[in-house]
């Protein structure tokens, strides 16, 4: 006779324990944006102190100092006993305008737009692409980012919860079914002085199987342009225009590499990563090809900028995955590197970026350091845009 032996009990998960699990998810989500996130609208931007913005200016603290007590700019305020300054980072960005090294847009040239992409995840794309939006306002650029990625974690950064905040009428979606016909209606102010956000939800899945079926309907419509043709009055109001790309090859991220002037591509100097980044360009060239050759599409980037991020100093084979990238990248691997530091990891755990940290309770070194990291890889991109701009502004006085 056989014994029945006693079996450890299955956690079985039916769709009604799939919803209590998203239930309590997104409960869970909330307490915790509650918590540490200081979401919109109570989220705030950081005061920006004399120091960093006499760095920001290109200028000796002294010299900041002594253009307030004449009344050229605005004074902040002060701590202590008075020597400490602070100030609003509205009030930052226009001292940076009025005495730093800004160079504004040129009469009649629209402002960039720049995709930053991926198709692999965990690379540190939204973390590079909000830094980078946060880090061109404070240089005195206007900016506005576009979230098309349906995680929406460019957006949670913003200060939003996507599923309780934002409607899909909010997002891009109204463009792409083609009930607007410009991207302003979604453009909407935040927390943080010179970037304005249209946000993501889970909403954008809905493009990629409302856009190929509306394709196979009408041979005439053209959806690699849905974003494109409605960008012009965002690129006459904003500096920069930054997407945060879903991190798969979709229609609508094919829509947003159409309708970019310039490309960030984050990789960190791992193995993997590495390996990724090739079948990354490998897809994305015959994509276009398929493009060019099947639908006579032309397709010319200003430029396409590698950043490494998630740099480990510690890591022996770092250096070697790094040679890699370099010997394979010449032309288009930037300079400046984003590390991956606790500070920075600790940040982001808080839904931050290292621009929204207004002190650092360890070392003070290793949060310069980590600020001086990701000013270089803004100023990079600062160049390029700088450089397109000086281009297009030759062009039009031909």
């Amino acid at each position: 006779m056989s014994v029945s032996r006693i079996l450890p009990a299955r956690n079985i998960v039916d769709v009604d324990g799939l919803i209590r699990i998203a239930d309590r998810a997104e409960a869970t989500l909330a307490q915790l944006r509650q918590d540490l996130i200081k979401p919109q609208p109570t989220k705030s931007a950081p005061m920006i102190s004399g120091s960093r913005l006499a760095q920001l200016c290109g200028m000796e603290r002294t010299q900041l100092n002594h253009l307030c007590s004449k009344g050229i700019i605005k004074p902040g305020q002060t701590k202590g006993n008075g020597r400490k300054r602070m100030f609003t980072l509205a009030e930052a960005r226009d001292i940076v305008q009025q005495v730093g090294k800004f160079k504004p847009r040129p009469m009649g040239v629209l402002g960039m737009v720049l995709a930053c992409g991926n198709f692999k995840g965990g690379v540190g794309k939204t973390t590079v692409t909000v830094a980078v939006a946060q880090g061109l306002s404070l240089l005195g650029y206007s900016v506005c980012l576009v979230d098309l990625d349906p995680q929406a974690s460019s957006t949670t950064l913003m200060g939003w919860v996507p599923d309780a905040e934002v409607l899909e009428d909010m997002t891009v979606m109204p463009v792409v079914y083609g009930d607007e016909t410009d991207l302003m209606y979604a453009a909407k102010p935040s927390y943080w002085d010179g970037i304005d956000l249209i946000p993501s939800s889970p909403d954008l899945f809905g493009a990629d199987y409302y856009l190929p079926n509306k394709q196979a309907g009408d041979p005439s419509f053209r959806f690699w342009e849905v974003l494109d043709v409605a960008l012009p009055k965002l690129r006459e109001k904003y500096d920069v225009i930054i997407i945060d790309t879903p991190p798969t090859l979709s229609y609508l991220a094919l829509a947003s590499f159409m309708a970019s002037d310039g490309m960030i591509i984050p990789l960190p100097p791992e193995t993997l990563d590495y390996a990724s980044s090739t079948q990354f360009f490998r897809q994305f060239s015959e994509l276009f090809k398929s493009m060019r050759d099947g639908k006579s599409v032309e397709k010319k980037f200003e430029f396409i900028k590698i950043l490494l991020s998630k740099v480990k100093s510690s890591v022996s084979m770092t250096d070697a995955v790094k040679s890699w990238i370099k010997q394979t990248y010449p032309e288009i691997l930037g300079t400046a590197e984003v590390p991956d530091t606790d500070l920075v990891k600790n940040a982001y755990a808080e839904f931050k970026t290292i621009y929204d940290l207004e002190s650092y309770d360890g070392s003070q070194r290793t949060y310069d350091r980590a600020l001086e990291a990701f000013d270089a890889v803004v100023a990079e991109i600062e160049v390029e845009v700088q450089n397109c701009w000086a281009h297009r502004e030759q062009e039009l006085a031909k």
